[in-house]
């Protein structure tokens, strides 16, 4: 029987963490969303195991950091062992710009707990579990769907529709969206232990011995990842059972049955949908682009998918956007899905081999590579982890007046140091920038007037700021203004406030009303007094007064 028509304005479907992150994002944007998935309640599996600065920043945002802290390993590093043993190249943890650690590795049930939590905390909010998403229709002005779960048939009437229903995701068959690319030939065996003795090491260990490559990922609590190579000859369904599982990790610890968690045989792919967008339906997370797990790059590029585009969503169903805004969301997001797809390809192929004379000539290649101080750093550096960066979409080019370290942040993400407000207390930075868009400028006295969006002509609350942690030291007094998005990358950089009537016309194709957001006085003039001083603070209570490490 078919249940009374209802209406929203975004269908998530799919509640993994990139579907409850991108609900959550919604809602902090005044968006009603519906979040649905087949299963009974969020998966159990640890299947995502590292996370980076960018997806911890938008935990903070949602307000679980401080919940998730103690369930993660920080600030972790990789060990490359050779074919003999022998350790290869050791990549420890990068600088903190962004004011999370750089990579940490964490559980994917207790993240999706968390975001559960949080979900269910905020209203505009609804979570429908045993409830699947079927016969999607977009249409000009609207998607129908029906939803169908044991109490019958359901039909939905919403502004937008996210599949962030995996990698088989039935949104995207059924609109017949291709995936490009292939499924690696190689299979792996994931195992997760738990009762591990020792205090972890802030390492993960690639084992790449020619014989049985193998990845150790320790995690806190007792937690540890192994993944060996499925080899030829394996029977992929005895390797799974405990016995096989405890001669497998015997080298590098001692478990027993009881310490198996989980115990599975993969097949890596490296593939991405020809396209993000169909009508008013669009591609997140795995349903958007899959990758093998060398880069640990699979859910960190799904968090970036929900932030990139829930505010987008955000300002459509406010009708504060063109719909050429929403264009943007693929043309900034694919491009570095991709490249993160065919890095971690590349990555599993130089480590991973099983060809004596490849690893013996990877081994060599390697170790010549460590004499020399830049490739030393490059690798060490993990540089060819490549951030992403818009060239593309909701940017403006800057001009040739812009400070050169001004020019170099546009379409980038902003660096987050710690601040000092000026009461003296101190925050960061994104606490003083907002939920929605915000100005720095980098005054001539100093000091760092942010300005948030406001409405009606009038510009938001004004904090002035310094940087504590001189992450801005090359803006320092330069007079440069960066325009920040609400997902905390640099749109726009001019040399002056007088030059920001040319950032909000350049992007006003996408948003037609911003500049009148933020008013001129505020731009035009600032001073030391700053007397619309105001912080914002995250949802759920997060004490943005007290510094999260």
């Amino acid at each position: 029987m078919m249940a009374a028509a209802i209406e929203t304005d975004v269908v998530v479907v799919g509640a993994g963490p990139v579907g409850l992150t991108l609900a959550n994002l919604l809602a902090d944007l005044g968006v009603k969303t519906l979040l649905v998935d087949r299963a009974r309640t969020v998966s159990d599996e640890p299947r995502a195991i590292s996370i980076t600065d960018e997806s911890l920043r938008v935990m903070h945002q949602i307000g679980i950091a401080e919940r998730l802290a103690p369930e993660m390993l920080m600030d972790t590093g990789a060990r490359y062992f050779g074919r003999k043993g022998q350790l290869l190249a050791e990549v420890r943890a990068r600088q903190r710009r962004l004011g999370q650690p750089a990579k940490s590795q964490f559980d994917q049930p207790v993240l999706a707990r968390f975001l559960l939590d949080a979900a269910g905390a905020r209203p505009l909010v609804t979570v429908r579990f045993e409830t699947e998403a079927r016969n999607v229709v977009s249409g000009k002005d609207f998607v129908d769907i029906e939803l169908a779960s044991d109490q019958g048939v359901q039909a939905v009437r919403c502004k937008w529709l996210v599949a962030c229903d995996g990698g088989r995701s039935p949104t995207r068959t059924q609109l017949g969206i291709v995936l490009e690319g292939s499924t690696q030939v190689e299979r792996w065996i994931v195992i997760d232990v738990m009762n591990s003795p020792h205090a972890p090491e802030p390492f993960s260990q690639f084992h790449c011995n020619g014989k049985r490559p193998c990845v150790i990922v320790p995690g806190v609590k007792g937690r540890c990842r192994y993944e060996f190579m499925l080899l030829p000859g394996d029977d992929p369904d005895g390797v799974l059972e405990p016995e096989s599982v405890i001669r497998l990790v015997a080298p590098y610890q001692t478990i027993e049955a009881r310490d198996i968690r989980r115990a599975a045989v993969y097949m890596a792919q490296q593939r991405i949908a020809q396209t993000y967008r169909k009508g008013r339906v669009l591609l997140a997370g795995d349903a958007a682009h899959l990758m093998p797990p060398f880069a640990g790059q699979g859910l960190n590029s799904g968090v970036r998918d929900a932030a990139n585009l829930a505010w987008k969503l955000a300002a459509l169903v406010r009708v504060e956007a063109s719909d050429a805004l929403l264009d943007t969301y693929e043309q900034e997001r694919r491009p570095h899905a991709a490249e993160m797809v065919r890095l971690s390809y590349r990555i599993g192929k130089v480590v991973m081999s099983t060809s004596p004379v490849a690893t013996a000539l990877r081994d060599g290649a390697i170790s010549a590579l460590g004499i020399v101080p830049s490739a030393k750093a490059w690798i060490v550096g993990m540089k060819f982890l490549r951030q992403p960066h818009f060239v593309d979409g909701c940017v403006q080019t800057p001009s040739a007046r812009v400070p050169q370290a001004a020019a170099d942040l546009v379409g980038k993400a902003l660096a987050q140091p710690r601040v000092r407000e000026a009461d003296g207390a101190t925050c960061w930075l994104d606490a003083v920038l907002g939920p929605e868009w915000s100005t720095l400028h980098f005054r001539p006295d100093g000091h760092i007037q942010a300005v948030r969006q406001g409405s009606a002509g009038q510009a938001g609350a004004s904090s002035v700021v310094d940087d504590l942690d001189g992450l801005f030291k090359d803006l320092h007094a330069s007079g440069a203004v960066l325009l920040v998005r609400p997902d905390r990358y640099v749109a726009a950089a001019v040399a002056s406030p007088d030059q920001m009537t040319d950032a909000f016309r350049a992007l006003e194709h996408f948003l037609p009303g911003l500049g009148n957001a933020f008013g001129t006085t505020a731009l035009r003039h600032a001073s030391l007094e700053d007397p619309c001083h105001a912080s914002w603070s995250p949802p759920l209570g997060e004490n943005t007064q007290q510094l999260h490490h």
